[in-house]
């Protein structure tokens, strides 16, 4: 008795293995983690990391040093060694220090004799005060960052879109499977029952072959139903690819989920997606992005039309970092101080490249309304298909319900001697016709409603 509860325990387990259900999450997680085009998708996230990271390095302090030295016919010319540390700030001040040591008989006139140390500032006060070349490029590699994670939902939101209709379509091709499998065994149920009344003299011989004949019929739509479901499942097998990026086949065993292929919602939300998509959508959010690194061009090409004017000033010490000396009131003794200015007359390149600015964002503006646009007629036409496949799924329920009770009253009337084996099988002939053409039309109803998710950019949360 324990030995027959274990094996009925093991065959039980087997089973529960072979049938292993692959949920859609499962499949789209899958998805995301493995396949080369989501990882190409990462990888281009990653390389706008590592280009932010790059252009941070503008603001690293540069530490440098040059040595000149001349000896000619045993006498020291010069020797001059320079070592400074320059510190770019993000606020557009440098800020730097450093040593001067200058020995030599013929030493220009420019250096101080023996060491000198010196602090000093560097500042623009028009062209480059408020945003230069080197802040402008560390803004838009920062926007070009959160762009990239938009281009990669844009590139998961299309992948998607297609697995999830080859996903379903491969529930479709099994549930068509079984339903078909599950008419053949009543059509051969049929048969050998009408055999068996054949033999006792009850039935005649046409009706043995016209139950015959039904099964053949049901037989090559299994049959058709069989290589459908699988040659799809066998087309999933290239969005499955493993941790070390080999593909592979679906396990032997594997079934879709059935049971939300049968939950179709009929909900519209069409005007919520539209809104959704206003908002959320990645296409429309990569031309944002795009507009505010504009934005930041902008404001490069507009100080591009002042005047150069930097001003520099430098605290010096003979004594390295002495510097007391020159905290005498308004720097009067040891300091060096600069001021260069220049601008061009005309300003025709720097107004011509602020103009070309301006033109590039009134572009982006109208294909960003256009695109909106197109992107909400998508949203709304797949919801037109969606609201006329609602209806035809509701006269498909109620035709599959009434074509059921057509059979039922058919086989009641044949036991009563009133109906023949022919109808019988056109009634459940027409039945089978309207669960295959249900099943379709449910799969065309969760093809759309995905596409019009799609179309609103919320595939990928």
């Amino acid at each position: 008795m324990r030995f027959a509860i274990a094996l009925l325990i093991v065959f039980l387990s087997k089973n529960t293995i072979a049938q292993k259900v692959l949920k859609l999450d499962d499949f789209l997680e899958l998805i995301s983690k493995n396949h080369p085009i989501a990882k190409q998708a990462q990888l281009r996230v990653d390389m706008s990391a590592a280009e932010f990271f790059a252009a941070k390095g503008v603001f690293d302090p540069l530490l440098a040093n040059e040595t000149t030295l001349k000896t000619l016919d045993g006498k020291n010319y010069y020797n001059y060694q320079d070592t400074e540390l320059k510190v770019y700030t993000p606020i557009g001040l440098t800020a730097k220090t450093g040593i001067e040591k200058s020995a030599g008989m013929y030493t220009s006139n420019e250096r101080t004799i023996g060491n000198l140390g010196y602090i000093g500032l560097e500042m623009p006060v028009l062209k480059g005060l408020l945003i230069d070349y080197k802040r402008a490029a560390l803004k838009q590699a920062a926007i070009y960052q959160r762009q990239s994670e938009e281009e990669k939902r844009q590139t998961l939101n299309d992948l998607y879109l297609e697995a999830i209709q080859d996903y379903w379509h491969w529930t479709a091709a099994y549930q068509n499977l079984d339903l078909l499998n599950q008419n053949l065994g009543n059509a051969k149920n049929r048969l050998d029952l009408l055999r068996i009344a054949f033999q006792n003299g009850d039935k005649s011989m046409n009706d043995t072959l016209e139950a015959y004949t039904q099964v053949q019929n049901i037989e090559l739509l299994f049959q058709e139903a069989q290589m459908e479901a699988q040659t799809s499942a066998i087309g999933l097998a290239k969005y499955l690819w493993n941790d070390n990026d080999s593909p592979y086949f679906l396990e032997s065993g594997t079934i879709p989920d059935v049971v939300a292929f049968g939950l179709v919602s009929i909900e519209d939300r069409t005007e919520e997606l539209i809104n959704l998509a206003k908002n959320q959508h990645p296409e429309l959010g990569i031309y944002r992005f795009k507009m505010d690194a504009l934005a930041v061009e902008r404001r490069l090409k507009r100080q591009s039309l002042l005047p150069t004017a930097n001003l520099k000033m430098n605290i010096l010490s003979k004594n390295y970092y002495n510097f007391e000396s020159a905290y005498s009131p308004f720097l009067s003794n040891n300091y060096k101080f600069g001021f260069d200015f220049k601008m061009p007359l005309f300003l025709r390149e720097a107004r011509g490249d602020y103009q070309k600015t301006l033109l590039k964002i009134s572009e982006t503006n109208f294909i960003i309304s256009n695109k909106t646009w197109e992107i909400e007629n998508k949203i709304r036409s797949y919801g037109v298909e969606l609201n006329a496949l609602k209806s035809q799924l509701n006269t498909s329920q109620s035709m599959i319900i009434n074509y059921r009770n057509l059979l039922k009253n058919e086989e009641f009337k044949l036991q009563q001697g009133e109906s023949t084996l022919f109808l019988i099988n056109s009634r459940e002939n027409k039945w089978i016709e309207s669960l295959l053409k249900n099943q379709s039309l449910k799969l065309k109803y969760l093809k759309s409603a995905y596409k019009q998710l799609w179309a609103a950019g919320v595939l990928v949360k």
